[in-house]
């Protein structure tokens, strides 16, 4: 029996936590034991604990981000302090922690579990990094090259979710890049989206664009509302819906500026604009807006991999995203649907209109996106692919 313990970062249900709980259902529990250890007490633990997963906390162990998502600007420079002197602090917890029990694997969730990373290595346990985030270039580097040769040090198995964040990395013959995948079982054609649709308030004629990104800076939410903005003055029969996480009135999203940008984005929005630009906030039904919508836009301004593309395209649905490091695997412009540069709402309008009446072209797009969905994102072959690496890290000798 191969005991592994999988260790995770955040605090919300996102991509990171919702692939890593379809990777432990795929085990073979003859073979392989988890348990999960959470650094929050969270709806991300919850999501493992109700799921009948073995699920422990530690909060004493802190992480450090230095990605495209999150990192710490100069005037920050307080909370850089603070999180490199918590890394000494976060390695002890961690050694404790694994002293209490044992594990033949340690796979980390995230890049920014450096301390666990380096604890795990100490210990002389097998260690799987997986890397779900490009690395932030930041100002002169060095924060960048620290992750980096750790990663490199620390790690025996290094799974980033897409070429672009492997190219973020100290080259590596323990690199072994594993798309990030959709469960075809939720993600499901056949799914009616009218119902939905209903509810929204959306008939079924009218055109719904959908962005899965919340209110963020980093997934273009500005750009998807400029662009709505444009359409809005030439046509009455177009929705733009924007799912996912609206900042609230919390200090952490005042310091760090996305309450503020929330605030920005809702105040450029007229009252004739918001009877046809819905925000919905947090949805656990991204299935179900995906079959009500026409295509899916992600208009992002840093290189990320999206998700949301690849359950659109899993969806038949075509997709209009930013030609940037992550999108360019994922989107086959002009079949699956359109690469356009970055931070240019014009460019987006334009490709927006020059589709959604084209129901032959939106038609083929969503068949051959969900073809290649098939082939390069089936969450069983890619999980298996992780699975099967296990297998050979453990025939590997320290």
């Amino acid at each position: 029996m191969i005991k592994i313990l999988y260790v995770h970062h955040g605090k919300g249900i996102g991509g990171a936590p919702l692939s890593l709980l379809f990777l432990i259902r795929e085990l073979d529990r003859t073979q392989f034991q988890p348990t999960v250890l959470c650094i929050h007490e969270s709806e991300a633990a919850d999501l493992f604990r109700n799921a009948g997963i073995e699920t422990l906390i530690d909060t004493k162990i802190k992480d450090f981000s230095h990605t495209n998502v999150l990192w710490y600007p100069w005037w920050q420079l307080p909370k850089i302090f603070i999180r490199l002197l918590q890394i000494p602090f976060s390695i002890q917890s961690a050694s404790a922690f694994l002293q209490k029990r044992h594990f033949d694997i340690v796979h980390l969730n995230t890049s920014t579990l450096l301390a666990f990373g380096i604890a795990v290595k100490r210990a002389g346990v097998k260690v799987v990094w997986h890397i779900r985030e490009p690395l932030q270039h930041g100002y002169i580097g060095l924060r960048r090259w620290f992750v980096r040769r750790i990663v490199d040090r620390n790690a025996d198995l290094i799974i980033p979710i897409c070429h672009n964040d492997a190219e973020q990395l100290l080259p590596s013959a323990n690199i072994h890049v594993v798309y990030n995948f959709v469960d075809f079982n939720q993600f499901d054609t056949h799914i009616d989206g009218n119902t939905l649709r209903r509810k929204l308030g959306i008939h079924e004629s009218a055109k719904m664009i959908l962005h899965l990104g919340g209110i963020n800076r980093e997934k273009g939410t500005h750009i998807f509302i400029e662009a709505a903005k444009r359409i809005l003055q030439q046509r009455d029969d177009v929705f733009f819906v924007v799912a996912g996480e609206i900042p609230k009135r919390k200090l952490r999203n005042i310091l760090n500026g996305r309450f503020i940008y929330s605030q920005s984005i809702r105040h450029a929005i007229s009252e004739k604009e918001n009877k046809r630009i819905l925000f919905l906030g947090v949805r656990s039904d991204i299935p179900e807006l995906l079959a009500a919508s026409t295509l899916l836009v992600f208009p992002s301004t840093v290189p990320h991999f999206a998700r949301p593309l690849i359950e659109a395209s899993a969806m038949s649905r075509p997709v209009i995203a930013s030609d940037l490091g992550g999108p360019r695997e994922l989107v086959l412009d002009g079949k699956t649907g359109f690469l356009i540069p970055p931070h240019d709402p014009e460019k987006l309008a334009e490709k927006i209109l020059e589709i959604i009446d084209d129901q032959e072209k939106l038609r083929q797009m969503g068949k051959e996106g969900n073809m290649f969905a098939h082939e390069q994102f089936d969450a069983k072959a890619n999980a298996k692919q992780i699975i099967d690496l296990y297998t050979i890290l453990m025939h590997l000798k320290n």
